[in-house]
């Protein structure tokens, strides 16, 4: 299944982005442009935006076009950078939904189908979501860090250190008679 959503704040604004993922993306660029051609990977190209391939124009816009693999998702990817209003966002919105096997998005959705096609890990899709909701500057300077993996090396050694401790609580446990070092309950 394609999913299309409003990626960027809701509201009006000068420019709103609407994007596109999955196996049908390419499909959703031709209906609206009537073109055949897709535009040149990752190169903003200037389109007009049909209602479906018709002469019904929605809006000229910029589409930003990351084949698979090379795409935030993993999967194609379109972005359809339109004017921010309403009426531009929900006429985009009632075109794609028309496209066969194309739905809205569910909230956070494609950073799932990032996670899940390998592209990101837990704590980075974890951070994403605490970047887009910060409210201060220390909760923005922690979710980089968590997303750039400076506290991942933190955990790894955390999660190192824990597990050497529970080896030897485990061996002092298992084999409280045999000739253990003297200074295995330091290190624990």
């Amino acid at each position: 299944m394609t999913i299309y959503a409003l990626s960027s704040g809701p509201g009006i604004s000068g420019v709103a982005v609407i994007r596109v993922s999955g196996k049908d993306a390419a499909k959703v660029i031709k209906k609206l442009t009537g073109s055949n051609r897709l535009p040149s990977p990752r190169v903003a190209s200037l389109k007009k935006l049909n209602k479906n391939g018709q002469k019904n124009l929605i809006d000229e816009g910029v589409i930003i076009w990351f084949p698979a693999p090379n795409s935030y998702t993993g999967e194609d990817l379109a972005e359809f950078h339109v004017h921010g209003s309403r009426a531009v966002i929900n006429a985009m919105h009632s075109a794609i939904s028309k496209i066969r096997n194309c739905r809205l998005a569910e909230p956070g959705e494609f950073t799932k189908k990032a996670f899940q096609n390998g592209k990101i890990n837990l704590l980075k899709a974890e951070s994403i979501a605490d970047l887009i909701s910060a409210e201060t500057e220390i909760q923005r300077k922690q979710a980089l860090k968590i997303m750039s993996g400076e506290s991942s090396d933190k955990f790894n050694l955390w999660r190192k250190k824990l597990l050497k401790i529970l080896s030897h609580i485990e061996a002092k446990i298992d084999f409280p008679d045999e000739d253990l070092p003297k200074n295995i309950i330091k290190e624990i």
